[in-house]
């Protein structure tokens, strides 16, 4: 009955995440374009539009459903769930936005959703309940992911929306990604202290200010990514790379070794190859459908 339910809440968690960013791409069209430097013009069209906010209020209870489903399931059984929930996106954006990927676009996407189901299969050990992480290579891996995620839309700037939807998107996969880092951080500096410092651990630990200035920044370019490109194309990228991300920090500076079966270690590193076989392929033909255009 637990996994039962589980599963029912995945699938819901699934429905809404993807449904929200249906929604985001069309409501972020009739909205004023977000660029580098937001005016209070941009801000409150932004908060005072109610199809935008509907979309933040369905994203809420996909997360609500999501953070129930890890809780009473594996990650390996619920992540597979959730990011098949891309199919879903890719059939309302053909069908009803009029986006027309191209084929390498379809397998593309249909590599990505594999990619992230292999990253949870790769979990079936089940994910370290500690971070003993070591500070100076957590820093420094958090500091090269956000640089990437800076230069890589400044790369990919010129020519159309497709191209720079994809550059965006890419940076925002990469920020999703080391914000998940430092909000893992931050629940185990909240469970850890909690006994002893209450609330306050809240507002004293770091990663609480750096899961902020990862995250926020994230958001605001992906409504920027929504508005210049397919979200057949965005959407995919990010997802994959906010899998993909948190794995390779989670080696790297948080010392969670790769499984300990072969086969689970020979999934993952597949996983890797795949998603970003996948991503670069999406953003290659997003900057040759702009150069046709």
């Amino acid at each position: 009955m637990k996994t039962v339910l589980a599963v029912a809440c995945a699938v819901a968690a699934s429905i809404c995440l993807n449904y929200a960013v249906y929604l985001q791409k069309k409501a972020v069209e009739k909205l004023p374009a977000v660029r580098l430097k937001i005016s209070w013009t941009v801000l409150k069209a932004f908060a005072t539009n109610i199809p935008w906010l509907t979309t933040i209020g369905v994203s809420l209870v996909g997360g609500a459903f999501y953070s129930i489903a890890i809780l009473l399931a594996p990650i390996s059984v619920v992540q597979p769930i959730v990011a098949s929930g891309v199919a879903l996106l890719a059939y309302l954006a053909i069908k009803n936005l009029g986006e027309k990927p191209g084929k390498a676009d379809i397998y593309a996407i249909g590599v990505t959703i594999l990619g992230v189901i292999l990253i949870g299969v790769s979990l079936a050990e089940g994910i370290p309940t500690e971070a003993d992480h070591d500070p100076l290579v957590l820093w420094i891996f958090a500091g090269a992911v956000v640089l990437l995620a800076v230069v890589i839309p400044f790369l990919m700037c010129g020519g159309g929306g497709n191209r720079q939807a994809a550059g965006l998107g890419i940076s925002v996969g990469l920020l999703f990604g080391i914000a998940a880092i430092f909000a893992r951080l931050m629940l185990l500096d909240w469970s850890n202290q909690f006994s002893a410092s209450g609330v306050t651990v809240v507002f004293t630990s770091v990663f609480v200010l750096a899961w902020a200035l990862t995250m926020i920044p994230a958001f605001i370019m992906l409504q920027a990514a929504l508005q210049r490109g397919m979200a057949v194309v965005v959407v995919p990228i990010v997802a994959g790379l906010s899998q993909l991300i948190p794995i390779l920090g989670g080696m790297i500076a948080l010392n969670e070794p790769f499984p300990e079966s072969g086969v689970l270690t020979a999934v993952r590193i597949l996983a890797f190859a795949l998603i970003l076989c996948a991503t670069v392929v999406l953003a290659r033909t997003a900057e040759e459908a702009t150069s046709d255009t």
